[in-house]
């Protein structure tokens, strides 16, 4: 069987160097822990309880023989923490490796520290996927000066060392159950936290005076009993030493000895999405128009709309009534609700007259119908035209109406704005995958252009996107892997093949029957595998947490062999989900869960999170699991498909169109099951900007 190469990690660090391209940088702040050999924070080779600031991205490698580990760690929010991660078995970077253990691993923070009180977090390691790298742990971490103490409990194989019983086997006697530290079947949570035995670690770092350098010392109970089952391994002694040195935010380096025979070595990259440029923040100063501090003389409604026109503004259908002017408003894609609602309020309050003193927007979007925003006129004027005000006290007395419109009345744009292609969008995607036994690290990055067409009859919304593919190495992904006879998306590497392709073309009507409750139809060339015809639609209550949905597509499989891949081969396929959303309060991350059927006619559920950032940027974690599995060229089969998604806007970065983005994908290539369509109008996506949860995070631009 053919080996593979080491460039796996090379190509991780290029992927995480071009992804902070000097974009991100950190603030100097106090001494902050970093990463253990295998990617999440903590010693040398032992996890600590520290978490980083939500939205922190860190990718790096670290070798100790008999593996070099390559990894993606994303901070969702304060407490939670997901890595997905590479072990490859070989000791020398210049050999090939014998076999991969990828897996993805987690730490939530249960209490944070205080004067008194240590941060606690348990945390698991291959919490999926391959046992030889399994266990779990629960870590306490206490700071005294320039001093960080760690200590905590190890299951599986972070508690090979069996120092204790399991206690947790007086809850249950499924925890006291014989434990394999090695296989082919993947580990799962029927696996966490048992096993007879535990183990013991701790150990302390010191951030000495050198800016930039710590010491590193720790006590662990991993004895690689694996190893020494499988291959005639010298395991080191379990105490390391060694120190941690960053030379500037964005990077750190550590070199260490694990016992007197083996050495350690890490490099890691790191930045946090909170500091990407703002979208809006380049177009602020191109608003010319001031607000004005008098009242004119005329309340003039088409005076409102022409001169926001001239600013790319649609507005329209702009009215008064006695003492109040009203206006629908389309919303752009890549600006918040509240900074395009101040610049519709501006040219609403400019031409309002005297007497008006009350200004309402509806807003719209693709034809879909948010509330009415309501505001005082007197607290615009204060705010904006005397610098007297504030956005909060605008907060204070605005009304957010639900709508009382006709429910079957379809919004549409003016035919003035309705010419010509528009909202056009750049997206540079790239996909990499970390969680291959057969490939190492897997990668794509392509190049998608689209726009939207004018609207048919005032009723359909006509969309078209090329994807021209700029670079891959999944011409390894077949080398060992056979081909699926009736292949979901196991045939990606034929798509990529081809240099550019029709990406998506397809027609859709949207509507809102009300302010809370949405619907879509779509047909065409769906995504980049699939045409066909579906629906969704979607309860989202203005004021709750929380949303429930349901979609259903019946598709066919593209023909990559075909010009453009317009071709259509295969049968029928019915997909089709319930979902449900809901704001976690405190962390600020949604989550969303669906059930139901998947691409390959396999049954299942998706459990993903969700944090969107302030700059626009948005960070994802996912997992999959259905009722088929994938198989491996070793005997093992899994259930689940996990990934880690990251959008980043690219218009507040100068000379870059302000519909450009980037969209990094981080999750294994040619899985079949657990494979849904991608819907390419996602109903909570597009109602997002109707939502309470985004006027409040939004809000102060409401007064730029």
């Amino acid at each position: 069987m053919p080996c593979v190469k080491p460039d796996f990690f090379y190509k991780v660090l290029l992927h995480s160097a071009a992804l902070w391209g000097g974009a991100i940088y950190a603030h100097a702040a106090p001494p902050q822990p970093s990463t253990s050999l295998y990617g999440p924070l903590g010693l040398l080779a032992i996890p600590s309880a520290r978490m980083d600031h939500a939205g922190t991205l860190r990718a790096g490698v670290s070798t100790l023989d008999p593996y070099v580990h390559s990894w993606l760690s994303v901070q969702l929010a304060d407490p939670l923490s997901i890595t997905l991660r590479q072990s490859a078995e070989i000791s020398n970077i210049n050999e090939d490796a014998k076999r991969l253990y990828p897996g993805v691993d987690f730490k939530l923070r249960l209490l944070e520290e205080s004067a008194y009180r240590p941060e606690i977090a348990i945390g698991a390691r291959s919490a999926f996927g391959h046992k030889r790298m399994a266990g779990e742990y629960i870590s306490a971490s206490k700071r005294y000066k320039d001093f960080d103490f760690t200590a905590g409990l190890g299951w599986g194989r972070l508690g090979s060392a069996a120092h204790f019983k399991n206690p947790l086997k007086s809850l249950s006697s499924h925890f006291g159950g014989n434990r394999n530290l090695d296989g082919e079947m993947p580990s799962g949570p029927e696996n966490w936290f048992t096993g007879g035995d535990i183990g013991l670690f701790g150990g302390v770092e010191y951030f000495t005076p050198l800016k930039g350098l710590s010491l590193k010392a720790d006590y662990g109970a991993d004895r690689f009993k694996a190893e020494q089952a499988a291959f005639d391994y010298n395991a080191p002694a379990p105490w390391a030493v060694g120190l941690n040195y960053q030379p500037a935010p964005w990077i750190d380096l550590s070199l260490g000895m694990q016992g007197t025979d083996k050495l350690m070595a890490r490099l890691s990259l790191q930045g946090n999405v909170k500091k990407w440029p703002d979208q809006d923040r380049k177009y602020t100063a191109n608003d010319e128009s001031p607000f004005r501090p008098y009242r004119t003389g005329l309340a003039l409604p088409a005076e409102m709309e022409l001169k926001a026109a001239g600013e790319n503004i649609m507005l329209y259908d702009a009215q008064t009534d006695y003492e109040t002017a009203s206006a629908t408003l389309t919303l752009e894609n890549n600006r918040s609700s509240p900074c395009q609602l101040a610049r519709a309020f501006k040219h609403m309050a400019n031409h309002a007259g005297p007497s008006i003193e009350r200004l309402e927007i509806t807003p719209i979007h693709l034809g879909l119908r948010g509330p009415k925003i309501a505001l005082l006129r007197a607290d615009l004027e204060n705010a904006l035209g005397r610098q007297a005000g504030s956005a909060e006290e605008i907060w204070h007395n605005m009304e957010i109406i639900p709508s009382a419109e006709n429910p079957l009345r379809k919004h549409h744009q003016p035919l003035e704005y309705g010419y010509g292609l528009r909202d056009y969008a750049l997206t540079l995607d790239t996909q990499a995958s970390l969680s291959e036994e057969d490939s190492g690290t897997l990668y794509r990055t392509a190049l998608v252009a689209g726009a939207q067409a004018p609207e048919l009859f005032g009723l359909i919304d006509n969309f078209v996107s090329f994807r021209l593919n700029l670079a891959d190495n999944l011409d390894r992904l077949t080398d060992i892997r056979p081909r699926a006879a009736l292949p979901v998306r196991s045939d990606v590497d034929r798509f990529a093949r081809r240099t550019i392709a029709l990406d998506t073309a397809f027609n859709a009507f949207t509507h809102s029957f009300r302010s809370d409750l949405h619907t879509s139809l779509m047909g065409g060339y769906l995504e980049e595998m699939y045409a066909g015809a579906g629906g969704e639609i979607l309860y989202r209550p203005y004021k709750a947490r929380w949303a429930v949905g349901a979609e259903s597509f019946l598709v066919l499989k593209r023909n990559p062999e075909s010009t453009l891949n317009l071709g259509l081969n295969g049968d029928h396929l019915l997909s089709g989900h319930i979902q449900g959303w809901y704001d976690l309060p405190h962390w600020d991350i949604t989550v969303n869960a669906k059930a139901g059927r998947y691409l390959a006619e396999d049954l299942g559920a998706t459990l993903s999170l969700q944090k969107r950032f302030h700059g626009g940027a948005v960070l994802e974690a996912y997992s999959t699991i259905t009722n088929q599995s994938d198989f491996d060229l070793f005997g093992g089969t899994t259930h689940a498909d996990h990934g880690i998604r990251l959008a980043l806007p690219l218009g507040g970065i100068k000379y870059i169109p302000r519909n450009a983005k980037a969209k990094f994908t981080l999750a294994p290539f040619g899985r079949d099951i657990g494979q849904k369509l991608e819907n390419p109008l996602p109903l909570y996506e597009l109602t997002e900007g109707f939502s309470a949860r985004h006027l409040a995070q939004y809000w102060d631009e409401i007064t730029p």
